[in-house]
């Protein structure tokens, strides 16, 4: 669930992660562990050149409007060409 703090509190809370990226907030005697999301996905597009190529290839297709049938697909994975 996605919360959002503004105000005094989000300066407060910004406060608490620019100091360390693992911070443990103390909420009424129970601890909590706070620490920034990891984005695994986009790593690993970034490292994958091959795999970032394909999804720049289908961005354009989609901006171009270009489509292609489930047979299409088929029959160019079966060809090598994806």
């Amino acid at each position: 669930m996605l919360k959002k703090l503004e105000g005094n509190d989000a300066e407060l809370f910004k406060e608490w992660i620019y100091e360390h990226k693992d911070t443990i907030v103390d909420v009424e005697g129970k601890h909590y562990l706070v620490k920034p999301l990891s984005n695994i996905v986009q790593e690993e597009i970034e490292s994958d050149s091959e795999l970032k190529a394909l999804i720049m290839q289908a961005k354009r297709d989609i901006a171009e409007g270009t489509l292609y049938s489930t047979d299409d697909l088929i029959e160019a994975i079966e060809k090598g060409q994806l």
